[in-house]
């Protein structure tokens, strides 16, 4: 049995990433669809359980956009600022909804693109996202925030093994 290259294993990762990303935005934007057209079966992922909230929606649309601009080798300056922006408000989304929760604060960013009436993980919180999908959110945001900067990016030779790195 052959082992892959680490090329042709990259290659593949890129491809995953990639598929990944549009799945992750399709899934978003057809549950905006869901709430822009109020069709209850776009609004809930899973039909019978409750509904995707529009900010979470939203918040998959950007991270999918976000790590689709990283998805070439080298993206150009343009791309990366693009994904330096979706990831960045990713992580501002997630941060800003757990500061809401843990503060008592109403920053009305639950309402700012759609009334949910059915209510939220708590009631004065309708059409809010949960503490745990504001902290999910928050933490890949500032990763790929980190990612995407070229100050914070550590990149490796290209010659360097992964035996190598595990020697040093």
């Amino acid at each position: 049995m052959t082992q892959p290259s680490p090329t042709g294993l990259l290659v593949g990762c890129r491809s995953v990433a990639r598929a990944a990303s549009v799945a992750v935005s399709a899934l978003g934007a057809l549950v905006l669809l869901g709430w822009l057209l109020d069709v209850a079966v776009l609004k809930s992922v899973v039909p019978g359980l409750a509904t995707m909230k529009v900010n979470t929606a939203l918040g998959f649309v950007l991270a999918g956009a976000a790590l689709w601009l990283q998805g070439p080798e080298s993206p150009t300056p343009r791309a990366r600022l693009g994904a330096q922006v979706c990831a960045g408000l990713v992580a501002l989304l997630g941060v800003l909804t757990l500061a809401e929760y843990g503060s008592g604060w109403d920053l009305g960013i639950d309402r700012l693109l759609f009334q949910d009436v059915a209510g939220g993980p708590l009631p004065f919180a309708a059409g809010r996202m949960s503490p745990a999908t504001a902290l999910s959110f928050s933490l890949p945001g500032v990763a790929g925030l980190v990612l995407c900067t070229r100050v914070l990016c550590i990149r490796l030779p290209r010659t360097t093994k992964s035996s190598e790195l595990i020697t040093r």
